[in-house]
Protein backbone atom coordinates (compact mmCIF):
# COMPACT_ATOMS: atom_id res chain seq x y z
CA UNK A 1 0.00 0.00 0.00
CA UNK A 2 1.38 3.32 -1.48
CA UNK A 3 0.02 6.03 1.62
CA UNK A 4 0.05 9.76 1.51
CA UNK A 5 -0.76 12.37 4.14
CA UNK A 6 -3.46 15.15 3.10
CA UNK A 7 -5.67 17.48 4.74
CA UNK A 8 -9.43 17.78 4.01
CA UNK A 9 -10.78 20.87 2.23
CA UNK A 10 -14.13 20.22 1.44
CA UNK A 11 -17.22 17.94 2.52
CA UNK A 12 -19.44 16.00 0.05
CA UNK A 13 -22.06 14.22 2.03
CA UNK A 14 -20.06 11.14 2.45
CA UNK A 15 -17.42 12.04 0.45
CA UNK A 16 -14.44 14.73 1.13
CA UNK A 17 -12.06 16.17 -1.22
CA UNK A 18 -8.54 16.02 0.24
CA UNK A 19 -5.59 18.10 -0.61
CA UNK A 20 -2.25 16.12 -1.19
CA UNK A 21 1.17 17.99 -2.24
CA UNK A 22 3.61 16.49 -4.92
CA UNK A 23 6.98 16.33 -3.73
CA UNK A 24 10.16 15.54 -5.80
CA UNK A 25 12.88 13.39 -4.70
CA UNK A 26 15.03 16.24 -5.15
CA UNK A 27 15.07 17.32 -1.72
CA UNK A 28 16.23 13.89 -0.22
CA UNK A 29 19.02 13.49 -2.81
CA UNK A 30 22.55 13.57 -1.48
CA UNK A 31 23.89 15.35 -5.12
CA UNK A 32 20.99 17.85 -4.93
CA UNK A 33 23.39 20.93 -4.68
CA UNK A 34 25.39 19.72 -8.17
CA UNK A 35 22.03 18.16 -10.27
CA UNK A 36 20.73 20.27 -12.99
CA UNK A 37 17.57 18.45 -12.44
CA UNK A 38 16.90 19.41 -8.89
CA UNK A 39 17.61 22.91 -10.32
CA UNK A 40 14.42 22.79 -12.31
CA UNK A 41 12.29 20.74 -9.96
CA UNK A 42 13.46 23.78 -7.62
CA UNK A 43 12.23 26.48 -10.30
CA UNK A 44 9.06 24.77 -10.35
CA UNK A 45 6.48 25.17 -7.33
CA UNK A 46 4.55 21.91 -6.32
CA UNK A 47 1.08 22.04 -6.79
CA UNK A 48 -1.51 20.59 -5.02
CA UNK A 49 -3.67 17.80 -5.84
CA UNK A 50 -7.22 17.16 -4.73
CA UNK A 51 -9.11 13.79 -4.47
CA UNK A 52 -12.65 12.85 -3.65
CA UNK A 53 -12.60 9.79 -1.53
CA UNK A 54 -15.61 7.88 0.03
CA UNK A 55 -15.23 7.88 4.12
CA UNK A 56 -16.47 6.34 6.72
CA UNK A 57 -16.76 9.00 9.47
CA UNK A 58 -17.57 11.93 10.19
CA UNK A 59 -14.58 14.62 9.22
CA UNK A 60 -13.97 18.48 9.08
CA UNK A 61 -11.66 20.65 7.43
CA UNK A 62 -8.93 20.90 8.14
CA UNK A 63 -8.44 17.32 9.68
CA UNK A 64 -5.52 15.77 8.58
CA UNK A 65 -6.24 12.24 7.19
CA UNK A 66 -4.30 9.45 5.62
CA UNK A 67 -5.05 7.87 2.38
CA UNK A 68 -3.40 4.71 0.02
CA UNK A 69 -3.87 3.26 -2.65
CA UNK A 70 -2.45 -0.71 -3.92
CA UNK A 71 0.98 -0.93 -5.58
CA UNK A 72 -0.84 -3.46 -7.50
CA UNK A 73 -3.39 -0.72 -9.01
CA UNK A 74 -0.33 2.29 -9.27
CA UNK A 75 1.55 -0.49 -11.62
CA UNK A 76 -1.53 -1.63 -13.46
CA UNK A 77 -2.49 2.41 -14.39
CA UNK A 78 1.26 3.24 -15.09
CA UNK A 79 1.21 0.34 -17.82
CA UNK A 80 -2.03 1.78 -18.88
CA UNK A 81 -0.67 5.21 -19.15
CA UNK A 82 2.97 4.44 -20.50
CA UNK A 83 3.09 1.18 -21.97
CA UNK A 84 0.04 1.33 -24.13
CA UNK A 85 0.16 4.54 -25.71
CA UNK A 86 4.09 3.85 -26.44
CA UNK A 87 3.17 -0.04 -27.94
CA UNK A 88 0.68 2.13 -30.30
CA UNK A 89 3.43 4.42 -31.55
CA UNK A 90 5.46 2.04 -32.26
CA UNK A 91 3.46 -0.77 -33.92
CA UNK A 92 1.28 1.81 -35.93
CA UNK A 93 4.62 3.62 -37.49
CA UNK A 94 5.51 -0.08 -38.22
CA UNK A 95 2.20 -1.30 -40.03
CA UNK A 96 1.80 2.04 -41.64
CA UNK A 97 5.78 1.84 -43.29
CA UNK A 98 4.55 -1.93 -44.19
CA UNK A 99 1.52 -1.11 -45.94
CA UNK A 100 3.01 2.18 -47.37
CA UNK A 101 6.51 1.65 -48.43
CA UNK A 102 7.04 4.98 -50.78
CA UNK A 103 5.29 6.88 -48.04
CA UNK A 104 7.40 9.55 -46.25
CA UNK A 105 8.28 9.49 -43.02
CA UNK A 106 6.81 12.19 -42.01
CA UNK A 107 3.42 10.67 -42.75
CA UNK A 108 4.31 7.34 -41.00
CA UNK A 109 5.34 9.63 -37.86
CA UNK A 110 2.21 11.42 -37.90
CA UNK A 111 -0.03 8.28 -38.08
CA UNK A 112 1.82 6.95 -34.77
CA UNK A 113 1.04 10.17 -33.08
CA UNK A 114 -2.24 10.10 -33.46
CA UNK A 115 -2.06 6.11 -32.50
CA UNK A 116 -0.34 7.11 -29.40
CA UNK A 117 -2.80 10.39 -28.71
CA UNK A 118 -5.36 8.03 -29.52
CA UNK A 119 -3.52 5.44 -26.67
CA UNK A 120 -3.67 8.21 -24.12
CA UNK A 121 -7.50 8.91 -24.83
CA UNK A 122 -8.19 5.21 -24.78
CA UNK A 123 -6.30 5.37 -21.29
CA UNK A 124 -8.21 7.93 -20.01
CA UNK A 125 -11.61 6.52 -20.94
CA UNK A 126 -10.71 3.32 -19.31
CA UNK A 127 -9.98 4.62 -15.87
CA UNK A 128 -12.77 6.70 -16.30
CA UNK A 129 -15.28 3.83 -16.58
CA UNK A 130 -17.54 3.15 -13.74
CA UNK A 131 -16.85 -0.64 -13.66
CA UNK A 132 -13.05 0.54 -13.43
CA UNK A 133 -12.84 3.72 -11.44
CA UNK A 134 -12.66 2.14 -8.14
CA UNK A 135 -9.50 0.20 -8.82
CA UNK A 136 -7.84 3.44 -9.37
CA UNK A 137 -9.70 5.43 -6.73
CA UNK A 138 -7.48 5.97 -3.27
CA UNK A 139 -8.86 4.58 0.21
CA UNK A 140 -9.24 6.34 3.79
CA UNK A 141 -6.73 4.56 5.93
CA UNK A 142 -7.00 6.70 9.22
CA UNK A 143 -7.51 10.46 10.15
CA UNK A 144 -5.88 12.66 13.31
CA UNK A 145 -8.58 13.49 16.02
CA UNK A 146 -9.05 16.78 15.14
CA UNK A 147 -7.70 19.35 12.62
CA UNK A 148 -4.28 19.97 13.38
CA UNK A 149 -1.24 21.82 11.70
CA UNK A 150 1.97 19.41 12.25
CA UNK A 151 4.76 18.05 9.68
CA UNK A 152 4.92 14.84 7.93
CA UNK A 153 5.34 11.94 9.52
CA UNK A 154 4.61 13.29 13.06
CA UNK A 155 0.34 13.19 12.52
CA UNK A 156 -0.82 10.85 14.77
CA UNK A 157 -3.01 8.73 13.51
CA UNK A 158 -6.26 6.98 14.51
CA UNK A 159 -7.31 4.04 12.47
CA UNK A 160 -11.19 3.84 12.49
Amino acid sequence: MIEEMGTVVALDGDHVWIETQVKTTCAGCKASEACPTSTIAKAFTPKANHVRIEVPCQLVVGQQVKIGISERALLRASLIVYVVPLLLLMLSATIFMTVFPQAHELLALGFACTAALGGFWGASAFSKRPSNKHHFTPIFLGATLSPVVTHKHEIPVHKI
